[in-house]
């Protein structure tokens, strides 16, 4: 009961915080950037894998949210509002730089609780190959897969985009966008496998 209120709290401090937002207050809208800068740094380091790439979306995010916040209609929540400009965003980017170079990356790179951003990965990811203590051998091996199979990965399990979606925003046919997350999801778990006999 405590953690739904808790939740209905943040719910209501949110709607204020946006109403205010919208009415030019910048103490409400420093309080919104300080409460989601987190989940959107995590969301773009993941798709970069580049932490200075990631604070620069940051930055370039929360500038357009500035900039056009006065519109946000409240049709869906302002999560997930931030969630879809954070990606799309992250998109240009990949697009201008062609392709992200292939690079080993640490998550130590991002705060230890980089679960911020994937909050849903329970109900995508844990029936295949999540337990609560492999998370971040998960999300280790996610952030070293190829472009092609990390990002539209990332956005159908663990962003919630539909495969429509994501073949409009990645400009595949949606048929490789479902062939694609099927390879990586299958390398996820080979992965997995050799790592459980080594050990």
């Amino acid at each position: 009961m405590e953690k739904l209120d808790k939740h209905n709290q943040k719910q209501i401090d949110e709607k204020t915080l946006v109403k205010k937002s919208k009415e030019g207050d910048r103490a409400a809208f420093e309080q919104l950037v300080r409460q989601y800068s987190k989940y959107v740094y995590t969301t773009a380091f993941f798709m970069l894998r580049d932490s200075h790439d990631a604070e620069d979306i940051s930055q370039e995010v929360f500038v357009k949210v500035y900039l056009s916040v006065s519109g946000f209609r409240g049709l869906s929540s302002f999560k997930t509002w931030l969630r879809k400009l954070t990606v799309n965003t992250c998109i240009d980017k990949i697009r201008l730089k062609s392709k992200i170079k292939n690079k080993k990356v640490s998550l130590d790179k991002i705060t230890e609780d980089y679960e911020v951003v994937f909050e849903k990965h329970a109900k995508n990811l844990e029936k295949d190959y999540f337990t609560s203590q492999t998370v971040k051998d998960v999300l280790e091996i996610i952030v070293d897969l190829d472009e092609n199979y990390r990002i539209p990965l990332i956005l159908r399990d663990l962003q919630d985009y539909s495969y429509r979606e994501i073949a409009k925003l990645t400009g595949k046919p949606i048929g490789t966008v479902k062939t694609n997350i099927h390879r990586a999801r299958n390398m996820i778990k080979d992965r997995m496998k050799k790592a459980d006999k080594k050990q």
